[in-house]
């Protein structure tokens, strides 16, 4: 009783911490939740561009808007503006570099017609630095994309090897910086972001693909230390409720002397019931030798033999028994007691 009263308490115990663990956790997550940004920044990007034309008396205007296809042999250059709009909330000290590159990549197809690089040549057309105490970034860079130009390296390519390459030229704007402010403990390295537009070289026709996307945004989070207090909730939450469930495994795998006593005779009457026959009163040994065993196997193996049964009396009541097998002037007795009488 006293054990089952145990029980009851240990479990009710864990089922508490268990749920404390679950509160811990939960706390955890609110706080990752109502954890305010330091700084916060986004990036819109965009980009535009016209056609200028060889001359021709095909087209009323040497100039063609964007969004069209146009024929790759009347195309002169391309006129491409970049423009990048970095705004944040605070203003931090933005150091931050920039080019504009054109990548000009020619693939053929393989023996499987996957489509595999085999030129790729690469043109810086601008670049620049600088350092500012600022909240705001705008870069409006015009460059100018000769399209005769790439078109002829691409023939001259394929005339010199032989070699017909699907060329394109991929024009981008790239941007990196490091932002920092003491004050508000933001310190950000190596911030990249880029803007690029895809132009196919042929000799049929052409357009532009924006391969980008428009906004770029980010919140930064406090310093590491103070982020880190929710994975110390996790973890105590997450030891609690473990410990909990253990706590509670523990129990009930765990049998009182009594309980392991009734368990054993139990399983001895269900694997042996054909040969024992349980009384009530304590069998009359006088006259006779006592034989004791250890192991009920044996036992088992004196009544198949000799064809007697085995005789089982509880010596005391959840307790201790005994069993025996009279041959003769000879008893054989096994004994199962509780733990708490060895």
């Amino acid at each position: 009783m006293k054990n089952k009263k145990f029980k009851n308490v240990v479990k009710v115990i864990s089922v508490v911490i268990i749920i404390i663990g679950i509160l811990i956790i939960k706390s955890g997550y609110e706080y990752k939740e109502n954890i305010v940004p330091v700084y916060n920044y986004s990036a819109q990007k965009d980009s535009n561009y016209e056609v200028l034309l060889n001359p021709n008396t095909f087209y009323e205007s040497q100039n063609l808007p964007q969004g069209l296809y146009y024929a790759s042999k009347s195309i002169k250059s391309f006129m491409i503006n970049m423009i990048y709009d970095f705004k944040a909330d605070k203003k931090a000290q933005i150091e931050y570099n920039y080019n504009i590159t054109a990548n000009l990549i020619g693939n053929v197809n393989d023996n499987n017609n996957q489509s595999k690089e085999i030129w790729n040549r690469n043109f810086v057309l601008s670049e620049k630095n600088d350092v500012q105490e600022t909240d705001i970034i705008y870069v409006d860079e015009g460059i100018n994309i000769d399209y005769e130009y790439y078109n002829e390296l691409v023939n001259s390519y394929e005339e010199t090897y032989d070699i017909k390459i699907d060329a394109i030229l991929k024009v981008r704007f790239n941007i990196s910086y490091n932002i920092s402010n003491l004050e508000s403990g933001i310190d950000i390295d190596n911030i990249e972001d880029y803007i690029e537009l895809d132009i196919p070289i042929t000799n049929t026709v052409t357009g532009v693909t924006e391969n980008y996307e428009h906004l770029t945004s980010k919140n930064i989070m406090p310093s590491i230390q103070k982020e880190n207090i929710k994975i110390i909730f996790y973890i105590i939450g997450a030891v609690l409720i473990i410990s909990g469930i253990v706590m509670i495994i523990m129990m009930k795998n765990k049998k009182s002397p009594e309980e392991k006593y009734n368990y054993n005779i139990a399983h001895i009457l269900k694997y042996y019931g054909d040969l024992i026959v349980t009384v009530i009163n304590k069998p009359n040994l006088d006259g006779l030798k006592v034989l004791n065993i250890n192991n009920l196997k044996d036992l088992v193996d004196v009544a198949e033999q000799n064809q007697n049964n085995i005789i089982h009396y509880e010596v005391i009541e959840n307790t201790e028994s005994d069993f025996y097998v009279i041959v003769n002037e000879y008893v054989y007795v096994y004994r199962v007691k509780s733990e708490k009488l060895k």
